[in-house]
């Protein structure tokens, strides 16, 4: 399991930096300041939800960027983001990856996606 999420971690940095350049200067920032931040919205039953009591997430996304950073060997910060912006903030360097987004034409002029 642990191999599997750092090959899923490697390909979601460059899936979603859509040059392989870009991917391994932000993979080298992510092992640099042992930091991995993740975009999420919180509102994505089973994916990603976010509890208001305790302003933590939880899901399916949440558990595998966690599991992704353990084998990176760098934190996991969790970034509240939305929907409508959720491709923009990497654009914008707000966090360095995302886990579920829905794709679309418009989207991938910004970033690459990996197939379902």
């Amino acid at each position: 399991m642990r191999r599997r999420s750092s090959v899923l971690a490697a390909a979601a940095l460059v899936a979603l930096s859509g040059l392989a350049e870009a991917a391994e200067s932000r993979l080298k920032r992510i092992l640099d300041t042992g930091v991995l931040r993740v975009g999420t919205t919180g509102d994505r039953n089973p994916m990603t939800i976010r509890d208001p009591a305790t302003n933590s997430y939880k899901g399916y996304d949440i558990d595998m960027l966690t599991e992704a950073a353990a084998d990176l060997g760098v934190e996991v910060r969790f970034v509240a983001t939305d929907r409508k912006t959720i491709v923009q903030g990497i654009q914008a360097d707000e966090y360095d990856v995302t886990g579920s987004a829905t794709s679309s034409p418009a989207r991938a002029e910004f970033a690459g996606f990996s197939d379902p």
